[in-house]
C-alpha cells in the first residue's frame, strides 16, 4: 500500500508540478517582459500624444498670428504662459518645456533661471549635451525620443534618468517636449511585477493544495478500490460456497423446489420430485401442474391455477392434487413468488411444493375424531342437564331456552364460534347445581322464605364444584359460578363486579333473567315479555352488561327471538 501511495503521488504530482513550473516560467520570462514592453510602449505613446497636444497649442496661437488677431510677440507670450501652466501625471507635477534652435531655453516651469540662456554647454551627469541633442533630433527627424539624465521634477538635488519626446515647431523655430522619469516607470513595472508575483504565488499555493488534495483522495480512493477488490474476491468465494450450500439444500430437502415460466411450465425441478411423484427432473421439464393433475380434476383445478399465474403475485398454501407416476394421487401444498429482472419485468415463478397427503389424511381423521368427541360431549352435557331437570320439572326446558337466547346474543355481539360453543355448554349446565337443592324447595308453590332462598342461591357454587374437575376447553365451571353475579356487585354468590366477571357469564345473566321472568314458575305465573325487557332495560349498565342488553332488545324487537310463555 505504501508503494502504491508513492506511485500515485508521483503520477499526480509530477505532471502538476511541471505544469506549474511551466506556468511560472512563462509568466516571468514571456508574459511579464511582454507586459513591461507593452507598458513602456504605452508610456512612450503617452508622452508623444502629450507633446502633440502642446504642439497644437503653439499651432493655435501661430494661426491667430497669421489671422492678425495677435502679433508674434503676443502670440508667443500667451503660448509660453499656456505651456508654463500645463501639468499632468498622478501628482500633477509633470510639465512641458520649449527651447529654440539656437539652444536657448524658452520656457521651463522648474528652471526659470535657465530661460533665455545659451544651453549649448549644458550636459547631464553622463556628459550628454542635452539641448544640442534636442535640436539635432528636431532638425533631422522633426520629432523623436531622447533619453538622458535630468533633475527630478522641481528638485534640482535629485538627478534621475528621463525619456522625452520632442517635436519641432518650425514657424517659430521652437522645440517643444515633455517626458517621463524612468524611475517612476520602473517603479510602476516593479509594482506590477510584485502583484503578478503575489498572484502567481497564490496560484502556486492553491495548485499545490489541490495537488495534495487530489493525491490524498486518490490514495484513499485506491485504498477503497483495493479493499473493494479484496472484498469482491471474498464475496465471490462466499458466493461459490453459498451456491454449493444452496445446491446441497435443494437436492437434499424433502420438499420439491421448482421454477416455472409465466405459462406455468417447469423450467427447473429439484431431484426430490422422484420421491414425491416418481418423475425425474428431466421428465418434469416443460410440464405444468395441470398436466400432473388427475384428468377428472383438471376442469376445476386448471382455471384456478391459471388465475394465480395471471395475477403475477405471490401465492401460499395452494393445494394441488397430482397424479404420481405409479398412479397414486398426492396432495401438494404449493408456495410461490414471482421473480422480476432489473427492468422489473416478470420472468419466472420460483416456489416449493410439499407433500401433505399424509397430513391431510391425519387432519381428516382428527376432524372426525373431534366431531365424535364433541357429539359425545354434547350427549354427556345434555344428560347432565336432563338429570337436573328431573329434580325441577317446573323449570323443564329453562336451560335450553336460556342457551338459545344467550347464543343469539353472543352472535349479535360478534363472539367467535369457539366462544359461542363454550357459552352453549355453560348455558346447558348453568343450573346443574340445583341437583343438590331439596326438591320440595324447587317445586314449592308458594313464596320461599329467606332461609330457603339462601339455600337455593347455593346452586351456583354447587354447580361450580360439580364441573370444576371436568376438563372442558372453555371456562365452563367459572361461567356457571358467575351467572348470577351483577355489574354493581349486588349479585351472588361472591359479589363480583364488572371487570371480574367473564363476558360469557354477563351474557348468560341477561338471558337467564329474561327467560326466568318470561316463564311460569310454581309460585307465580309468567310476568310477561314487557316486564322482562323492562327489567334488563332499567338495569342496563348498572346491573347488566349494556352491550348484551342492547343485543337482546334488538333480537326481541326485530322478532329474531320470540318471548312468550306459549312459545317458550
Amino acid at each position: 500500500m505504501k508503494q502504491l501511495s508513492r506511485a500515485i503521488s508521483l503520477r499526480i504530482a509530477l505532471p502538476a508540478l511541471l505544469s506549474l513550473l511551466l506556468f511560472i516560467v512563462s509568466i516571468f520570462l514571456i508574459i511579464l517582459p511582454a507586459l513591461e514592453r507593452s507598458f513602456m510602449a504605452g508610456k512612450r505613446e503617452m508622452i508623444k500624444e502629450l507633446t502633440e497636444t502642446a504642439w497644437n497649442v503653439l499651432a493655435t496661437y501661430e494661426s491667430w498670428e497669421e489671422e492678425g488677431r495677435l502679433s508674434r510677440q503676443e502670440a508667443q507670450e500667451q503660448a509660453i504662459a499656456h505651456i508654463r501652466n500645463f501639468r499632468f501625471g498622478s501628482n500633477a507635477m509633470n510639465y512641458f518645456w520649449i527651447n529654440d534652435l539656437s539652444h536657448k531655453l524658452v520656457v521651463h516651469p522648474y528652471r526659470p533661471d535657465m530661460e533665455g540662456q545659451d544651453s549649448t554647454t549644458f550636459t547631464d551627469p553622463t556628459g550628454k549635451q542635452i539641448f544640442i541633442e534636442f535640436v539635432r533630433v528636431a532638425q533631422e527627424q522633426g520629432a523623436g525620443y531622447v533619453e538622458y539624465m535630468w533633475q527630478w521634477l522641481d528638485n534640482p538635488e535629485r538627478i534621475a534618468p528621463k525619456l522625452s519626446y520632442i517635436k519641432l515647431f518650425e514657424p517659430w523655430g521652437w522645440v517643444v517636449g515633455t517626458g517621463v522619469y524612468l524611475d517612476e516607470v520602473h517603479a510602476q513595472v516593479g509594482a506590477m511585477r510584485k502583484k503578478l508575483t503575489a498572484i502567481s504565488s497564490l496560484f502556486l499555493l492553491g495548485a499545490i493544495l489541490l495537488v495534495l488534495y487530489s493525491i490524498r483522495h486518490t490514495i484513499l480512493a485506491d485504498r477503497v478500490r483495493v479493499r473493494i477488490w479484496e472484498e469482491r474476491g471474498h464475496l465471490i468465494k462466499d458466493l461459490e460456497k453459498n451456491k454449493e450450500r444452496y445446491r446441497a439444500l435443494v437436492e437434499t430437502t424433502s420438499d420439491w423446489i421448482w421454477e416455472m415460466n409465466p405459462k406455468g411450465q417447469f423450467t427447473y425441478s429439484s431431484p426430490n420430485t422422484r420421491n414425491i411423484l416418481g418423475y425425474t427432473p428431466e421428465e418434469i421439464q416443460g410440464k405444468t401442474l395441470i398436466d400432473l393433475c388427475p384428468p377428472g380434476r383438471r376442469a376445476r383445478f386448471g382455471p384456478l391455477f391459471n388465475q394465480l399465474l395471471a395475477k403475477e403475485q405471490p401465492f401460499y398454501g395452494f393445494e394441488s392434487i397430482c397424479l404420481a407416476k405409479n398412479g397414486q394421487e398426492r396432495v401438494l401444498e404449493v408456495n410461490a413468488v414471482p421473480v422480476c429482472e432489473l427492468n422489473e419485468e416478470f420472468t419466472v415463478f420460483r416456489g416449493v411444493a410439499r407433500d401433505v397427503t399424509d397430513r391431510k389424511a391425519a387432519m381428516i381423521e382428527l376432524r372426525q375424531s373431534r366431531d365424535r368427541l364433541r357429539a359425545s360431549l354434547e350427549d354427556t352435557v345434555t344428560s347432565l342437564a336432563s338429570a337436573a331437570e328431573q329434580r325441577d320439572p317446573y323449570t323443564a326446558g329453562h336451560q335450553l331456552r336460556v342457551d338459545g337466547l344467550a347464543c343469539a346474543i353472543a352472535r349479535e355481539l360478534g363472539l367467535s364460534s369457539d366462544q359461542i360453543e363454550g357459552l352453549h355448554f355453560s348455558c346447558i349446565l348453568h343450573d346443574i347445581g340445583k341437583m343438590s337443592i331439596p326438591a320440595e324447595y324447587l317445586a314449592k308453590p308458594t313464596a320461599l322464605s329467606n332461609e330457603e332462598r339462601a339455600i337455593i342461591k347455593c346452586h351456583s357454587r354447587a354447580g361450580y364444584e360439580i364441573l370444576k374437575n371436568i376438563q372442558f376447553p372453555w371456562p365452563v365451571a367459572e361461567i356457571v359460578y358467575q351467572h348470577h353475579e351483577l355489574l354493581d356487585g349486588s349479585g351472588y354468590p361472591r359479589g363480583l363486579r364488572d371487570d371480574a366477571i367473564l363476558l360469557e357469564a354477563k351474557i348468560l345473566t341477561v338471558a337467564d333473567v329474561v327467560e326466568a321472568m318470561s316463564s311460569h314458575r310454581p309460585y307465580r305465573p309468567s310476568l310477561g315479555r314487557e316486564a322482562a325487557l323492562n327489567e334488563i332495560r332499567s338495569g342496563r349498565g348498572s346491573r347488566y352488561h349494556p352491550e348484551s342488553v342492547d343485543a337482546c332488545l334488538h333480537l326481541v324487537n326485530q322478532n329474531i327471538v320470540e318471548l312468550s310463555s306459549q312459545t317458550w
